[in-house]
């Protein structure tokens, strides 16, 4: 492989495990050149380093993946994953290399895969993109951030989230989609996810060029409504899905926050979600 750059975020919950990939990296005799960088400068970077390598190896969690994919959406450069952030879906889901060793074999044999990506007005996300209930957690999870870990933020955050989560109307429309829904729980999805939603999140495919649309069809969040619907057949979440651009009005005149692949964002109250079909490519193992 011709010269890759390796950026890494600075901040990424396991960012000291870079030290083995590069290690390995050196003594297979690999030419990279290496970028640590904050958040704020990560997007820079991917931009730049874009215009210099055939490839990228990028370092840290599912929003970090997200903000390269947001860069390298629709274009020849191929995307190589280090996993180190908290949970690392994505690559899970892909079941792409998952350790240094893997990494190089993939390297090595070059193997690569491309797949969908999706975006909400303009915005590029990998995974999914919730309205409602997640980006109220998101809010207070970041607001305890500020005083404690990202873990000790997260089970106070998400017994608020459930406690106060608010209801809100909104319409959905498509080429083949016209809902009208008052839900506290909107989730759109980069391809569809497992059956058992919304206790399994994964998915079987990432080629079918389908957003999935997930709802709580009535009343709010509640853990009592989720785990009823585990243990019993009685489910309060729906599922539709599209191969067409979605747009979805919300009856609010601010602007509402929406999550993209763990971040949040604030966007203005008309929403499109599209598909990108086999826009994105990547370095796997698993080809």
């Amino acid at each position: 492989m011709e010269k890759f750059a390796v950026i890494v975020n600075k901040k990424a919950r396991n960012a000291q495990s870079l030290t083995e990939y590069l290690k390995l990296l050196s003594e297979n005799h690999l030419n990279y050149q290496l970028y640590e960088t904050d958040p704020d400068q990560l997007d820079e970077t991917i931009k730049e380093c874009m215009m210099n390598y055939p490839a990228l190896l990028v370092g840290g969690g599912d929003g970090t993946i997200r903000s390269a994919a947001q860069r390298c959406i629709n274009s020849p450069i191929l995307l190589g994953i280090l996993p180190l952030g908290t949970m690392n879906h994505f690559c899970k889901e892909l079941k792409l290399p998952s350790n240094a060793e893997e990494l190089i074999q993939a390297i090595k044999t070059r193997a690569t895969i491309t797949i969908d990506a999706a975006e909400v007005n303009g915005n590029v996300f990998v995974n999914n993109s919730s309205i409602g209930f997640y980006p109220g957690f998101l809010l207070k999870r970041n607001k305890l951030m500020k005083f404690y870990n990202k873990w000790l933020s997260y089970i106070p955050s998400l017994i608020e989230a459930l406690k106060h989560n608010k209801m809100f109307s909104l319409e959905i429309k498509g080429e083949k989609i016209n809902l009208s829904l008052k839900t506290s729980f909107l989730m759109i999805s980069n391809n569809l996810y497992s059956y058992q939603f919304p206790f399994v999140f994964v998915r079987q495919s990432f080629n079918q060029s389908i957003l999935g649309i997930y709802y709580l069809k009535y009343g709010k969040m509640r853990l009592a409504k989720i785990l009823w619907s585990f243990f019993s057949k009685k489910n309060y979440f729906e599922m539709e899905k599209t191969e067409n651009p979605i747009t979805i009005s919300i009856n609010s005149s601010q602007k509402v926050p929406v999550s993209l692949d763990g971040e949040l964002m604030m966007m203005e109250n008309n929403l499109t979600y599209k598909i990108h079909p086999k826009s994105l490519n990547l370095l796997t193992n698993n080809p």
